[in-house]
């Protein structure tokens, strides 16, 4: 698993998680702070593996889950199984910008205490051919998330 800031907009940094197994979202702990937001892309898991990684993703405790690609009918219900109430989406085949710049400003509450805005992770299973667009949207962030607006 690897975990790695690959962004910051107004203050919110934008991490990006590989993951091998659904278990490996539990070392987000510390990284992944109450109220953040989660995008992710769990293709070709089975329903036994989204359920893991829904477990161990509310343990971390995030204002919403949005699960993108093919899998996200099938992670969303797996959340739902696990915890009914927790807010999520299943964005399907929407492009991956668009759904970046959903989870970034859909998730947005900042910590009270602090005032900062929560991070927002873009998981990944291991070798998905879209880690690499990811990069490239994180590079240039945020022109890439006016470029979402400008399209709508």
């Amino acid at each position: 698993m690897s975990l790695e800031k690959v962004a910051i907009l107004d203050g919110r940094e934008v991490w990006l998680a590989v993951l091998a197994a659904p278990e490996e979202a539990a070392l987000w702990a510390g990284t992944a702070q109450p109220r953040g937001g989660v995008l992710a892309y769990l293709d070709g898991w089975s329903e036994a593996e989204l359920t893991r990684f829904c477990a161990e993703i509310l343990k971390l405790s995030p204002s919403e889950l949005a699960f993108a690609g093919a899998a996200a009918a099938s992670a969303r219900a797996a959340l739902t199984r696990v915890d009914p109430t927790l807010p999520s989406t299943a964005r399907g085949d929407e492009p991956l910008d668009e759904s970046v710049w959903y989870m970034f400003f859909a998730s947005y509450e900042p910590d009270p205490a602090t005032r900062r805005q929560p991070p927002l992770i873009v998981a990944f299973r291991d070798n998905d051919v879209r880690i690499a667009q990811f990069r490239l949207i994180a590079a240039r962030f945020a022109a890439a998330m006016n470029e979402v607006l400008e399209r709508e």
